[in-house]
């Protein structure tokens, strides 16, 4: 299946990748989060921001949500990926960064960083490099796993059947966001861990992000 392209041997050190490593040291740092749906992206964020104050997390997903209800279409997959499809020919590929840059700019003094939970595209991190010193991490999760816990979560935009889950990774694949995963530079595999272990690891990778000069 399509998931299956994306597979990788797990590591969690940071890595050579996708960030702008010339960032200067003042810049607001900005944590894209990404991985493939139900991989624990939001639970990682979280919890980051959940033992420290200073960070503050947006959800792209929730933006694709917002501007489901601000067109008048019905809650649900089916209108979220029509959406994801809209306002990228509406406005171009790092459609959702351009959307909450906004709200990135407006982040306090005090916050150490700025964690967007579901990064999908390179063009998006690109976007992302202009408004500050930017990292990413990658959850990643077998589809099984991945398609167990969203059946579970039973959010109404959720996948309830094998055929719609792996319609949705392909169209979350069609955006890039292998490319984004593959490049990260650091990645989680959420696999035969506990959920806090899932949000320690990632509060260490984000917190030591946080401390380089």
């Amino acid at each position: 299946m399509a998931a299956g392209e994306i597979r990788h041997a797990g590591t969690e050190q940071p890595k050579c990748g996708i960030a702008d490593r010339g960032a200067m040291a003042k810049q607001l740092l900005i944590v894209g989060v990404t991985g493939m749906p139900g991989a624990g992206k939001t639970t990682a964020a979280r919890h980051v921001a959940s033992i420290d104050g200073g960070y503050e997390v947006l959800s792209m997903g929730d933006v694709i949500r917002e501007e489901v209800r601000r067109r008048g279409m019905p809650p649900g997959l089916e209108s979220q990926l029509r959406v994801m499809e809209l306002v990228r020919r509406e406005h171009g590929p790092a459609a959702l960064a351009a959307l909450l840059e906004p709200r990135i700019r407006s982040a306090g003094a005090g916050t150490r960083a700025v964690i967007l939970d579901g990064v999908r595209s390179p063009e998006e991190v690109e976007r992302l490099r202009g408004m500050g010193r930017v990292r990413v991490l990658a959850i990643h999760a077998s589809p099984q796993r991945r398609f167990e816990y969203l059946r579970r979560r039973g959010r109404q935009d959720d996948p309830r059947t094998w055929e719609e889950f792996v319609a949705r990774d392909r169209a979350e694949l069609a955006l890039g966001i292998g490319n984004v995963i593959a490049l990260a530079d650091g990645m989680i595999v959420n696999e035969g861990i506990s959920v806090e272990e899932l949000g320690g690891r990632a509060a260490g990778i984000v917190g030591a992000w946080a401390e380089e000069p």
